[in-house]
């Protein structure tokens, strides 16, 4: 993994609940995002083995100067064709979003990969409210790498 990469992604693997988690601290270049798909395809199509896995995605800490930080066309692109590729080995997928323009933004890629009826993205003023919900949805009642802020 790339020392910057490590600083703008980070992920854990809950192997009791095959539950895999993932934070995107900031805007990811094409490299970058083929990297963590990289990871992301990997350990999912690993952890399978054991049953359909479970997603956390945590974009909660996409911002900069307070506005959101949007992925570029050509990272979305990366991003959709990872979930493609995750989607046979996917029960749930919950996303952590750091806005409204966000959630939109994660709804529409979740639409335009076909993953829409597993896929749910979360935006609330309460980071403890959002948590929760996205917890209930995946069926944990806490994450090792995804906290409250």
């Amino acid at each position: 993994m790339s020392v910057q990469l490590k600083d703008k992604f980070s992920s854990s693997m809950d192997k009791a609940n095959l539950v895999f988690a993932w934070q995107v601290v900031d805007n990811l270049t094409v490299e970058e995002a083929k990297e963590a798909a990289r990871i992301i395809t990997e350990t999912v199509e690993n952890s399978a083995k054991s049953g359909k896995v479970k997603l956390l995605v945590d974009n909660r800490f996409m911002e900069r100067d307070g506005r959101p930080i949007v992925f570029t066309p050509e990272v979305n692109s990366i991003w959709e064709e990872a979930q493609r590729t995750v989607f046979p080995h996917v029960s749930h997928i919950a996303v952590l979003c750091s806005g409204s323009i966000m959630k939109m933004q994660m709804d529409r890629i979740s639409r335009n990969s076909n993953i829409s009826d597993i896929q749910k993205s979360y935006w609330n003023k309460e980071d403890q409210v959002m948590l929760k919900e996205a917890f209930d949805f995946l069926g944990i009642s806490s994450n090792d790498l995804v906290k409250n802020k």
